[in-house]
């Protein structure tokens, strides 16, 4: 298998008129993967690692900027359903017949959504941290109150957010370190001092900067669409489904974890009790190498998990606990 380490970026034209950007590295004859990035973008520039793991395990993996974000044109109106048609038409550009999918964070529904519409195509999706419909991000139960009050203002008054982070963007161009310091302070104790580290500070300012090249309303609007009806259903996805997520997680509590596990018909759950937010990236490898088939389930942490929530007093969803 011949491998390609380098990271490409390209442009499509839609059918609707609209540009899709997207990048991708790994062997060209590799497994093709569809990433889902979360709500900030991810360049595949910024994955730590990101070639090695491609490489290894014979991985070619794409990643979609969604409308408005990256470069990608907005689509006024769209739902989480809609990002679908866009994949099908690079796909069919790329001339991928068969892919799995995988989507962090808020790239959970959109990674469903194209298991749901792509269903043909699609052999398996993982889902990481992901939302489930069970409501609205700002009102998460479980979810600090600090982070629930930050999102209700951008749900309610999206442009003066939009104004105030235009503003906010030349400050994190010259201090990168800003960003991360924010990242840290909303996310797990264990988490913190990781997030803090030069290539973690790297990879988020570098993902902020580029998702907001145009401008952060984009994000912005990306969170008003996946706060609001998808346009189906979790139980309308036939396709297998991996979900991880981290009981400690402070953005995205463990019940939207467990509402997606009920409904989802094909899914296996990998829970992690001492894991928050933020693990995708350090356990990349070890998601793909489950998606495609490289390594069996990891039946082991799931009993791992078990016994340690016993160990804990058998404690479901510690976030809950938490208030700030």
């Amino acid at each position: 298998m011949r491998s390609d380490p380098t990271f490409v970026r390209g442009r499509l034209q839609l059918a609707d008129g609209r540009r899709l950007t997207y990048s991708e590295t790994g062997p060209r004859d590799g497994t093709p993967v569809l990433y889902c990035h979360g709500a900030i973008g991810t360049p595949l520039g910024a994955t730590v690692d990101l070639e090695a793991i491609t490489s290894e395990l014979g991985v070619r993996y794409i990643a979609i900027s969604r409308p408005g974000i990256g470069g990608s044109d907005p689509a006024p109106g769209r739902t989480v359903l809609d990002f679908a048609a866009d994949v099908r038409e690079l796909v069919d550009e790329l001339e991928i017949d068969r892919l799995k999918v995988v989507g962090v964070s808020a790239g959970g529904p959109y990674a469903l959504a194209v298991a749901r519409e792509l269903s043909d195509r699609v052999d398996r999706v993982a889902v990481c941290s992901s939302l489930s419909p069970l409501c609205a991000p700002h009102r998460t139960p479980g979810m600090w109150r600090r982070i629930r009050l930050a999102l209700s203002v951008l749900a309610r008054a999206p442009g003066t957010c939009a104004a105030v982070g235009d503003l906010a963007v030349p400050a994190i161009r010259r201090h990168p370190e800003l960003l991360s310091r924010v990242i840290a302070a909303h996310a797990a104790p264990g988490e913190r001092q990781l997030l803090q580290r030069a290539d973690e500070c790297s990879a988020a300012s570098t993902s902020f900067l580029d998702a907001a090249s145009e401008g952060v309303r984009g994000m912005i609007e990306d969170y008003l669409v996946y706060s609001s009806p998808w346009g189906f259903e979790p139980t309308e996805v036939s396709t297998p489904a991996h979900l991880w997520h981290g009981l400690e997680d402070p953005l995205v509590p463990v019940d939207h974890a467990l509402q997606l596990a009920i409904s989802l018909p094909r899914c296996r759950v990998f829970l992690d009790a001492d894991e928050g937010h933020h693990f995708f990236r350090r356990r990349l490898g070890k998601i793909l190498a489950v998606l495609v088939g490289r390594e069996h389930d990891p039946g082991e942490e799931v009993v791992a998990t078990l016994a340690s929530m016993r160990a804990r007093g058998g404690r479901r969803a510690p976030a809950r606990k938490r208030r700030s």
